[in-house]
C-alpha cells in the first residue's frame, strides 16, 4: 500500500511560479491585450506563427535536462514587443510555450510553469522599458533602454528555471551559473540583436517577414553546431581525464607489481637465509646432543660415574638449547601471521618482573655479573609472561656479546608516562645505521665479535619488539649511558594508573642496586661456584 506523495519544495515553487505567471496573463489579456489581437497587421501574425516554429525547434543546452535552452522565438518575442507592446508579446509566447508544449505531450504542470516562466520574464522585460519611458512604434533611441530589458528578460527567465533545476535535483542553487558559457552567450546576444532588425523589416513589408525565417535558421544551425561543439568538448575533456586515471592507475600498479617482486625478491633472501641458518643452528645442539648419546650408548661402561654425568648433562644442555630454537621459530612464525592481543590484565610490577628476569640470568649464567638498579614499584597493565620474555631475550643477548668478566646493566625507571625498562651489555655495540634493521628477522651482526658467545637464527630481537608492541609497548636502541659501552636495549611499557602489589618472592634474589641516588648502592655480581 502506497500513501499520498508528500507535499515537496519543488511543488510549492511551482506553483508559486504558475500562479503569479497565470495572474500576469490575465492582467495582460484584461488590460488590452487581447482586445488588440484581432486588429493586428499581418506581420504581426508571421512574426507570431514564426515564434510558434521557433519553439518547437528548441535547442537543449548538453546535460541540462531542462527547460532552459536556445530558441529563436526570443528574438521575435522581442521584435514582437517593441513593435506591439508587452501584452500581445506575452499572450502570444505563452500560446506559441503552450502549443510547443502540448505537441511534445509534456505534463500539464510543466505546460503552465513554462507559459507562467514567460510571462514573468517579460513583465520584468516591460518593466525596464515603462522606467525609461519606451512605448511602442519602435525608435532607434531606444535601442540602449532596450537591450537592458532584453537583458532583464534573460536574466529572470534563467533564475526562474535555474530554481526549478535546483530543488528538483535537491542541490543549493549556484548563482554563477546565470553567467553562462560563450555556447549560450553569443546566440541569446545575436537573436537579441537581430530583434530590432526583424521588427524594421516586418513593419516594412509583410511580404519581407517571409524572408525572416532564413537567417533564422542560420542562428538555428550555428547555435546547434555550438552546442554540438561544446558537447564534443565537454566528452574530449572527460576522455582525457579518464586516460589520466587510467595512466594513473597503471602506473599504481606498475608500482604495486614492483613492490610484490621486491618483496617476493626478499622473501626468497629470507628464506635461503632461514635455511641456511637454521640448517645450521639446528645441527649444531643436534650434533652435539646425539654425539653424547652416542658416546654414552657405545661406551658407557667404559666411562666413570664422572664423565657419563658429564655427557648427560651436554646432551641436557644441547637439548635445551634446541628446544629454545625451534620455540623462536614457531613463535616468530606465530606473532607474524596472528599479531597478540593486548590482554586487559591487572596491573604488574615492572620493576618485580625485572628482578626475575635477574635472578633467571644468575641462575643460567652464574659466571656473568649483573648489575641492577630498580626505581621502586612501575605498575604497568600487560602480561607478565611477555614482560619476562622480552627481558629474556634481551639478557640472553647481552650475554653473547659481553665477554664473561664484563658486567651487564639492567635499569628499570620511569619515563614520562612509561616505565623504561634498559639493558646495556659490553659488546663492541650497535651500529647507528643498523638499529632498526637488527629487529627483522634472522638479522644477525656477527662481523667481528669476537666476544659473541652460542648460536641463534636471528629471531630474538624481532620475537623480542613484537611482544613489546603487542603489549601496548615498544623496543628500540637507545644511547649508551658510558664511554665506549657496548648495546643498549629499551623496552617502554605505558604506565598505570592504579598502584599494584608485589607478589610474594618464591626464589631468593641476588642482591641488586636501588636506583641511582639512592644511598646504598650493591652490585649483583655472584660469585662464580
Amino acid at each position: 500500500m502506497t500513501g499520498r506523495p508528500r507535499w515537496s519544495a519543488l511543488n510549492s515553487y511551482v506553483v508559486s511560479v504558475t500562479a503569479s505567471g497565470g495572474v500576469l496573463l490575465l492582467a495582460f489579456a484584461f488590460s488590452g491585450g487581447a482586445a488588440a489581437l484581432p486588429h493586428m497587421p499581418a506581420a504581426f501574425w508571421l512574426l507570431s506563427l514564426l515564434m510558434l516554429i521557433g519553439e518547437t525547434s528548441h535547442i537543449a543546452m548538453p546535460s541540462s535536462g531542462h527547460r532552459e535552452g536556445i530558441t529563436t522565438a526570443t528574438c521575435l518575442c522581442l521584435a514582437v514587443l517593441l513593435g506591439w507592446g508587452v501584452a500581445p508579446a506575452a499572450l502570444v509566447l505563452a500560446a506559441s510555450s503552450v502549443t510547443s508544449d502540448l505537441f511534445r505531450r509534456k505534463e500539464p504542470r510543466k505546460v503552465l510553469f513554462n507559459a507562467a516562466q514567460y510571462a514573468i520574464a517579460l513583465a520584468a522585460c516591460g518593466a525596464v522599458l515603462a522606467a525609461f519611458g519606451v512605448r511602442p512604434p519602435f525608435d532607434v533611441r531606444n535601442l540602449p533602454p532596450f537591450f537592458l530589458a532584453a537583458l532583464a528578460y534573460l536574466f529572470v527567465n534563467k533564475v526562474l528555471v535555474r530554481i526549478a533545476v535546483a530543488l528538483h535535483q535537491q542541490v543549493p542553487l549556484d548563482l554563477r551559473q546565470l553567467r553562462g558559457t560563450g555556447v549560450e552567450i553569443l546566440p541569446e546576444a545575436i537573436l537579441v540583436a537581430m530583434a530590432p532588425l526583424v521588427l524594421v523589416v516586418a513593419e516594412r513589408s509583410a511580404w519581407l517577414t517571409l524572408l525572416l525565417p532564413l537567417p533564422m535558421i542560420g542562428v538555428h544551425l550555428a547555435s546547434r553546431a555550438a552546442v554540438d561543439a561544446e558537447a564534443n568538448r565537454a566528452a574530449a575533456e572527460a576522455a582525457v581525464a579518464n586516460a589520466r586515471v587510467i595512466a594513473a592507475e597503471q602506473a599504481r600498479l606498475a608500482q604495486a607489481e614492483q613492490a610484490v617482486a621486491r618483496r617476493l625478491q626478499e622473501s626468497e633472501r629470507l628464506k635461503e637465509n632461514l635455511l641456511a641458518t637454521v640448517s645450521h643452528e639446528l645441527r649444531t645442539p643436534l650434533a652435539g646432543m646425539l654425539g653424547a648419546i652416542a658416546t654414552l650408548e657405545q661406551r658407557g661402561h667404559l666411562l666413570s660415574p664422572e664423565l657419563r654425568q658429564e655427557f648427560v648433562s651436554m646432551a641436557g644442555r644441547q637439548g635445551k638449547r634446541l628446544r629454545e630454537l625451534i620455540e623462536d621459530l614457531l613463535l616468530a612464525a606465530t606473532l607474524e601471521q596472528v599479531p597478540s592481543e593486548r590482554l586487559l590484565s591487572p596491573p604488574v610490577d615492572a620493576a618485580f618482573l625485572a628482578r626475575e628476569a635477574c635472578e633467571q640470568l644468575r641462575r643460567a649464567h652464574p659466571h656473568q655479573p649483573v648489575v641492577a638498579s630498580l626505581d621502586g614499584s612501575l605498575p604497568v597493565r600487560a602480561a607478565p609472561d611477555a614482560v619476562l620474555q622480552v627481558l629474556s631475550h634481551l639478557l640472553d643477548n647481552a650475554t653473547k656479546h659481553s665477554p664473561e668478566s664484563a658486567a651487564i646493566f639492567l635499569e628499570a625507571r620511569r619515563r614520562g608516562e612509561h616505565a623504561l625498562i634498559s639493558v646495556q651489555d659490553a659488546g663492541p655495540g650497535v651500529p647507528l645505521a643498523e638499529r632498526e634493521r637488527i629487529f627483522e628477522r634472522f638479522i644477525r651482526l656477527d662481523g667481528g665479535d669476537t666476544t659473541r658467545r652460542g648460536g641463534g637464527v636471528g629471531l630474538g630481537l624481532f620475537v623480542a619488539r613484537q611482544l613489546a608492541r603487542s603489549q601496548g609497548g615498544d623496543l628500540r636502541v637507545g644511547e649508551p649511558v658510558a664511554a665506549q659501552a657496548g648495546a643498549r636495549f629499551e623496552l617502554l611499557l605505558p604506565l598505570a594508573s592504579e598502584p599494584v602489589e608485589r607478589p610474594p618472592i618464591e626464589t631468593p634474589l641476588a642482591p641488586v642496586a636501588p636506583a641511582r641516588g639512592a644511598a646504598v648502592p650493591e652490585v649483583a655480581a655472584p660469585d662464580a661456584s
